[in-house]
């Protein structure tokens, strides 16, 4: 496991790299931040990850790992509001993550649209360790269609819940 260099949140929108994807999805703010907060089963949801979980508290502070197969990521929220934004700042990470990154920053904002339709936009920030931006431009499609696929099946993780409850 490799330390990171925690960012504050407002780095991420002057990162040096950055991957961004939005999609309008038919559900409420509260719908949304139900799931981003369901850390056990983003799995579900967001196929590149094979593991997740809360590990202390709640709101900015509060911490959560992720598994991205068999590499676990440990995040620190730097950003909780409630339901309009949600963030966090890697501390650690195993894996690809930890040789290329220098510092790792990932933002959720939630846009109302009208009474059950949001824009939801993913932005993730990189600081590239040194000799490594190359890979970030190699990766970059990769990215960003891994995180439209995340928020596809962001929407049908919600659909289903909804499915489920009424």
């Amino acid at each position: 496991m490799r330390d990171l260099t925690p960012k504050p949140a407002e780095w991420i929108d002057r990162a040096p790299v950055k991957f961004r994807a939005s999609r309008e999805i038919a559900a409420t703010p509260e719908e949304v931040w139900s799931a981003l907060c369901d850390h056990e089963r983003w799995p579900v949801w967001f196929s590149a990850l094979s593991g997740a979980g809360a590990t202390g508290g709640e709101g900015i502070g509060s911490t959560r790992f992720v598994m991205v197969g068999k590499d676990r990521i440990d995040e620190t929220f730097v950003i909780w509001d409630e339901p309009r934004s949600w963030g966090f700042t890697v501390d650690r990470a195993e894996g690809p993550i930890g040789r290329i990154g220098a510092s790792l920053n990932e933002r959720v904002d939630i846009q109302v649209l009208s009474n059950d339709r949001v824009r939801v936009t993913y932005l993730m920030g990189f600081d590239p360790r040194p000799r490594t931006r190359f890979v970030f431009r190699l990766i970059k499609r990769q990215m960003t269609k891994n995180l439209r696929s995340a928020l596809a099946g962001l929407e049908r993780f919600i659909e289903s819940e909804r499915a489920i409850t009424s």
